[in-house]
C-alpha cells in the first residue's frame, strides 16, 4: 500500500512540474529574452491556439514605440512558404482572414496592412489578392479619402491588363491610346491623344453618295435622339467636283437629309451632339472649378511650375518620402 501511495505522488508531482513548466512557457520570459510557445516543435511541428468564445484566440500588446508586436519569418530557401497566414472559415457575410485596424487620431501616414516587397529586379508583390472566383482581388474602401491609390516616380503608378471598368467619372490630366506600331510592333509603340471637348460631346461620320436627283438620307443609330442635343453638322464634297452640298432637312426620327446641286456627289459627313442622358444631365462637367480647402495655392504637377514636390494637390507617403530624397540629391 506505501508503495501505491509513493506512486500516485509521484505521478502528481510530475503532472504538476508539466504545468508548472507550461505555464510558465505561456506566461512569457524575461525582458530582452526569446519567448517559445508550445513544448519541443521540430521542424514542421505546429503550435495551435483555438478560442471557443467571442474573444481573441491571441493578442499581443506592444507599448514600444517603431515596435513589431507580431513578426512573422520564413527563412526556408525556395519553396513559397508563408510568413503570417490568416484564414477564415466563417460562412458568414464579413469574415475576415486577416485584419489591419488603425485607431482614430493615429498619424497620417499610418497603415492597417502594409506590405513591402525588396526582391530585386521585376517580380513579386508588397501586397497579392486573389479570388477564386467571380469576387474582388483587392478592395478598398474610404468615406473621404482614397480608396486606393498609387504612387510611382519612375514607373506606373497603376497597371492593369485586361478590361477597366470605371463607373462615374475619370479625371486624368491627359489621355491617349498606346499599341504596338504596326509598321514596327517588335521594336516601338505608337500613341494617340485622345480628342478632348469641353462638352459631353459624341462624334459621328461617315460617307454617302446622293441619288440622280441629289439627296441621300444618312440613317443614324436608333439611340441617338434619346442619347444626344445641341446637334452640329460639317459636310464635305469628296472628288473632282464643284457640287454644293447642304443639310436639307434636319436630324428627325434619327435621320437626316443631304442635297446636293447635282447628282450622284460623294460626300464625307460629321455629325456631333452634346449627351442629355441622365447620368450626364446629373453629372455635367464644370470647365473651370476653383480649388477648394486643402488643394487651395498648390497643383497637380508642382514641378512644372517651379514648385517642389510638397505644393502637390495630393501628398501620398511614397511622394513625400520621394521629395525628401530629391531634396537631399539636389543640396549636395
Amino acid at each position: 500500500m506505501l508503495r501505491g501511495r509513493l506512486r500516485t505522488w509521484g505521478t502528481a508531482a510530475a503532472a504538476a512540474g508539466a504545468l508548472a513548466l507550461l505555464v510558465a512557457s505561456v506566461a512569457g520570459a524575461a525582458d530582452g529574452l526569446p519567448f517559445t510557445l508550445g513544448l519541443g516543435n521540430s521542424a514542421g511541428g505546429i503550435t495551435s491556439l483555438d478560442s471557443t468564445s467571442a474573444s481573441r484566440g491571441l493578442s499581443v500588446t506592444d507599448a514600444v514605440a517603431s515596435a513589431t508586436a507580431i513578426y512573422g519569418d520564413n527563412g526556408a530557401s525556395g519553396g513559397s512558404g508563408t510568413g503570417v497566414y490568416g484564414r477564415s472559415t466563417s460562412t458568414g457575410a464579413n469574415a475576415t482572414g486577416v485584419f489591419g485596424e488603425v485607431p482614430n487620431g493615429s498619424g497620417s501616414y499610418s497603415s492597417g496592412v502594409k506590405g513591402v516587397n525588396d526582391a530585386s529586379g521585376f517580380g513579386g508583390f508588397g501586397v497579392y489578392g486573389r479570388h477564386a472566383g467571380s469576387g474582388i482581388g483587392v478592395y478598398g474602401e474610404a468615406e473621404n479619402g482614397f480608396a486606393v491609390s498609387g504612387f510611382s516616380p519612375n514607373n506606373w503608378s497603376g497597371y492593369f491588363q485586361g478590361s477597366v471598368n470605371v463607373v462615374g467619372t475619370l479625371y486624368k490630366s491627359s489621355g491617349a491610346f498606346r499599341i504596338d506600331n504596326p509598321l514596327d510592333p517588335a521594336h516601338s509603340y505608337l500613341q494617340h491623344s485622345f480628342v478632348e471637348s469641353p462638352d459631353m460631346m459624341n462624334v459621328y461620320n461617315g460617307n454617302v453618295r446622293t441619288d440622280a436627283k441629289g439627296f441621300a438620307t444618312v440613317k443614324l443609330p436608333s439611340w441617338f435622339q434619346a442619347l444626344n442635343k445641341d446637334y452640329r453638322y460639317q459636310l464635305t464634297v469628296l472628288g473632282r467636283s464643284f457640287a454644293r452640298a447642304l443639310v436639307w432637312t434636319e436630324i428627325a426620327h434619327d435621320r437626316f437629309t443631304i442635297r446636293t446641286n447635282q447628282p450622284r456627289v460623294h460626300v464625307s459627313w460629321q455629325v456631333t451632339g452634346i449627351r442629355k442622358d441622365p447620368w450626364a444631365n446629373d453629372h455635367r462637367l464644370k470647365v473651370v472649378v476653383p480649388k477648394e480647402g486643402r488643394a487651395d495655392g498648390r497643383y497637380l504637377h508642382p514641378e512644372l511650375y517651379g514648385k517642389p514636390l510638397t505644393k502637390s494637390v495630393v501628398l501620398l507617403p511614397g511622394m513625400r518620402r520621394y521629395a525628401a530624397e530629391r531634396s537631399k540629391t539636389s543640396s549636395r
